[in-house]
């Protein structure tokens, strides 16, 4: 019996598989690989440890063979990113690796000198580069020449939004650039999702009054999120106007004293990491999403496709999604977020009709879409091997 050719999927971090490639790995199984998952499953996560280990178990039923890969998420010391080399370089050697499939900025350095340094083709998808149209100048200075070495070293570069694939059309040297219409997401699950709980039950749940208009956030409590451009806006809107906030992370601590220093602690509800947020798109007003810098973020496109009114920072990935220039604000412009997110709660009709915008154009960015252009993507690999 022949053995199976091996691949090996690669990010920093476990949540990276576990929200955005399972529908990849069962991909690479379909071309008849055997599938390797190496991540941190134990720092730097996203989701909670119950998610984790259900992750784990989902692979293993799968027939996927998954690695702790001590990969930092931040490269914080160079002992730790030599020491996940050495890890990789083993992995790649033992397993006989064709080709590797890596997400994540370190997940991506580290994955393509080893597999340059072993001579097996990599696939790279960069999910937003740190260096963009308004950038702070460290970003260029330190992302961008690196990426531009590794370039050299990239056999398949995929993008997931048209800023950054243009700017890697014209400057970088990826042996093949790609775009694919981000992660791909499963629209007629949150289209049609029916609500469980009726309206006045949620607001039973979270502790709101029933006349509450709900701003919804989904993503990780970090700085890059920018949720306190939202706490900061609420003293100047009115009383019933409630956030909510569905995400883990460092920062919430500190969102809970800026809240409290704000004085609209009683206004906010942090709702932790849910496995299912449906429920919470189908009963929010508006969903807010002030970021400082994205990809092609997947939350905004579950949004839109439950219907939601988007109200977004005016950012690469952002802008790409959400066209209308009446819907965004610059991530720093609190004045033009109240302006704005008042034009949307005060007029019903008008919301309805961005709602319904959002809802169109969410179907550009499904997962089938994104599918076919993977499988073509992998299936090139299997042909060029």
């Amino acid at each position: 019996m022949n053995r199976k050719k091996q691949v090996l999927m690669l990010a920093s971090v476990a949540s990276m598989i576990d929200q955005f490639n399972l529908p990849n790995i069962r991909l690479m199984q379909e071309l008849d690989y055997e599938v390797h998952v190496a991540c941190n499953f134990d720092k730097g996560n996203t989701c909670d440890e119950n998610r984790i280990q259900k992750l784990k178990a989902l692979l293993g039923k799968n027939d996927v063979r998954w690695h702790q890969w001590d990969c930092p998420r931040k490269i914080r010391s160079a002992g730790d990113c030599i020491r996940a080399y050495g890890q990789l370089q083993k992995l790649i050697r033992q397993y006989r690796v064709e080709w590797i499939h890596c997400h994540s900025p370190v997940g991506g350095v580290l994955s393509r000198i080893a597999a340059h340094f072993t001579g097996i083709p990599v696939i790279y998808t960069v999910h937003g580069f740190h260096f963009y149209q308004g950038a702070p100048a460290q970003n260029w200075l330190l992302y961008y020449p690196v990426e531009k070495l590794l370039s050299y070293w990239t056999d398949v570069l995929i993008t997931i939004n048209q800023e950054d694939y243009r700017f890697a059309k014209m400057h970088l040297n990826a042996r093949r650039i790609r775009r694919i219409p981000g992660v791909g997401i499963d629209i007629e699950r949150f289209r049609d999702y029916q609500p469980q709980t009726t309206r006045e039950a949620f607001c039973r749940r979270y502790h709101l009054p029933l006349d509450a208009k709900i701003l919804l956030s989904v993503g990780e409590l970090s700085s890059r999120k920018n949720h306190r451009l939202v706490l900061s806006a609420l003293p100047d809107l009115q009383d019933h106007i409630y956030y909510i906030i569905c995400g883990q992370g460092e920062l919430r601590e500190e969102l809970i004293a800026f809240a409290r220093e704000t004085g609209v602690s009683e206004r906010i509800r942090l709702a932790g990491y849910l496995e299912d947020v449906r429920e919470l798109y189908k009963h929010a007003d508006v969903f807010v999403f002030p970021s400082y810098q994205e990809g092609l973020p997947a939350a905004l496109v579950e949004a839109m496709a439950c219907g939601l009114p988007c109200l977004v920072s005016d950012i690469r990935g952002n802008r790409e999604l959400i066209r209308q220039e009446s819907c965004r604000f610059k991530p720093d412009d609190s004045a033009c977020f109240c302006k704005r997110l008042r034009a949307l709660l005060d007029d019903p009709q008008y919301a309805a009709g961005k709602a319904a915008q959002c809802q169109k154009r969410a179907v550009s960015y499904g997962r089938k879409m994104a599918e076919r252009k993977i499988r073509t993507i992998y299936k090139s690999m299997k042909d060029d091997r």
